[in-house]
């Protein structure tokens, strides 16, 4: 710890100074080039041209890696091979750009089982640490789907453009997939799924809101002390790396999830649903019970809150409209192929918390989850904090990648914060038997979540923790929610814990 404290002064002299500057001159020469506005940056940016583009494949994996598990095969090959790369000439590609690998020859570890909740990386595929460190094998595609079939299970392992695409988007790719798969051609004529630059344009309050020039000046006077924040965490994580201390060196990502069955996913819903609130809906939301479990998962593993909970949310029916009231159905179903990611943050680690004067309590969550809610809807200014962070950084865009770089101009502190994504009720076609997804998330802990036709998937992560400690987040963010499903007050569940391991 000595040396540690050492190595960080000659950290940040080396790397703080230089990533602000870049960080401002970035800043300053998107609004000259955009006429001053953040409007604009966001409207340059295609995210489908850009996936399509020859020089998209060849150096790095697609970007988003995720896992799907069904109960059922997709037997007629030809069929889906021709959908697949249908879909990809559909949204700009050559049909080249993709490929699809059947993995006859491989025999699966385990098959699904609806019991069997903590499901690891290795679980399903031999050989393999995970479906995100399979990635690497497709550099030289846009899009790659890898599949391993036995007779009650297929595991299908999507790696798809999250260099170019949102998360919600690469979802959405492999739901239209199978959704064609399993329905008549005739489906693929009328799909929305890669014309949202015709059908959903920017709101004019959104829009008005994000160019003013009062909200641009407020966020662009903290955008050098953000960077500064951003590197003292980051030069933190390197001088501990340096110094030996475990916890802190960058590694391959270790992966782990928890997957609850449909009956389990319906019991947590009905709780959460009685669960009492001091907040405006006066109940608690599955996201803020989530959020909840992952705060404290982390305090109770890594013994301090993470710094904020660094919440992805998608602004595509929020801050957008359809451009004509009949495509008012494919808006609200959320088909759309594209890019409308924004990091909101959610500060945890408070003075009070640091200094054990205050705790985390479920009303916070519900609290941040309800004012995320009111905030994408009215444009508020935590929405235009992660808009400007976005569309006035480095990267301009994807599954998140924008909030990675040294120069992010938004005060995350990713390194030593929890990333935090839930899509949300989701469904993939019914016939394809699909009883899982789970795709991994950014920094030291990165937990994301689904209720994919009717069933929690949830999947730890973490680029600095090993595996062991991945899978301890796992079990105490699992033994959280599962108190609340059996309908005990979220704060009493964590009391509970909390003395039951001061008495070991």
């Amino acid at each position: 710890k000595v040396r540690r404290a050492l190595l960080f002064p000659k950290y940040m002299v080396r790397d703080a100074l230089p990533a602000v500057l870049e960080a401002v001159g970035i800043m300053l020469r998107d609004l000259r080039k955009n006429d001053w506005k953040p409007s604009r940056v966001f409207e340059t940016n295609d995210p489908l041209a850009l996936s399509s583009s020859k020089s998209f494949a060849g150096k790095k994996s697609p970007g988003y890696s995720a896992q799907l598990t069904f109960t059922k095969k997709f037997d007629d090959r030809e069929r889906f091979e021709k959908v697949f790369h249908q879909l990809c000439v559909d949204s700009g590609m050559e049909a080249s750009m993709g490929t699809i690998v059947w993995n006859d020859g491989v025999s699966l570890l385990n098959e699904f089982k609806p019991s069997f909740t903590d499901v690891p990386g290795t679980h399903y595929i031999p050989n393999s640490r995970s479906y995100y460190a399979e990635g690497g094998r497709f550099k030289k595609f846009h899009i790659a789907i890898d599949m391993y079939e036995s007779d009650q299970t297929t595991i299908m392992q999507a790696h798809l453009p999250g260099r170019a695409w949102d998360g919600t988007s690469c979802f959405n790719f492999v739901k239209e997939l199978v959704n064609r798969y399993h329905s008549d051609d005739a489906e693929a004529e009328k799909s929305p799924v890669f014309k949202a630059s015709d059908l959903i344009k920017m709101t004019d309050d959104s829009r008005e809101k994000f160019d003013n020039w009062f909200n641009i000046l407020r966020w662009a006077s903290l955008v050098p002390y953000n960077v500064y924040s951003n590197q003292s965490g980051l030069c933190w994580q390197k001088a501990s790396a340096e110094a030996g201390i475990d916890g802190y060196k960058e590694i391959p990502k270790e992966l782990c999830h928890v997957n609850f069955s449909d009956v389990q996913s319906k019991k947590l819903a009905a709780a959460l649903k009685r669960h009492s609130s001091s907040c405006a809906r006066g109940n608690v939301a599955p996201t803020a019970a989530l959020v909840f479990a992952g705060v404290h998962a982390f305090n109770f593993e890594l013994g301090e809150y993470p710094f904020s909970v660094v919440m992805q949310a998608s602004m595509q029916t929020r801050c957008f409209e359809p451009s004509q009231p009949s495509f008012f159905s494919s808006f609200k179903e959320r088909r759309f192929v594209g890019d409308w990611l924004i990091g909101v943050l959610h500060r945890v680690r408070t003075w009070g918390r640091l200094f054990g004067l205050s705790t985390y309590k479920v009303d916070d969550a519900q609290q941040f989850y309800e004012s995320l809610v009111d905030g994408l809807a009215t444009t508020d200014s935590s929405v235009r904090d992660g808009f400007y962070s976005r569309v006035l950084g480095k990267l301009k865009g994807g599954a998140a990648a924008f909030e990675k770089t040294p120069c992010f101009p938004g005060n995350s502190r990713l390194n030593d914060s929890l990333f935090f994504n839930n899509y949300g009720v989701r469904t993939i076609h019914e016939d394809s038997g699909c009883v899982g997804f789970n795709w991994s998330g950014a920094g030291k802990v990165g937990i994301n979540c689904i209720l994919v036709n009717g069933r929690l998937c949830c999947s730890i992560a973490s680029t600095q923790l090993p595996l062991k400690k991945v899978e301890e987040i796992r079990d105490t963010f699992k033994e959280i929610l599962l108190g609340m499903m059996e309908g005990k007050d979220g704060n009493m569940v964590v009391e509970r814990i909390q003395k039951d391991r001061m008495t070991r």
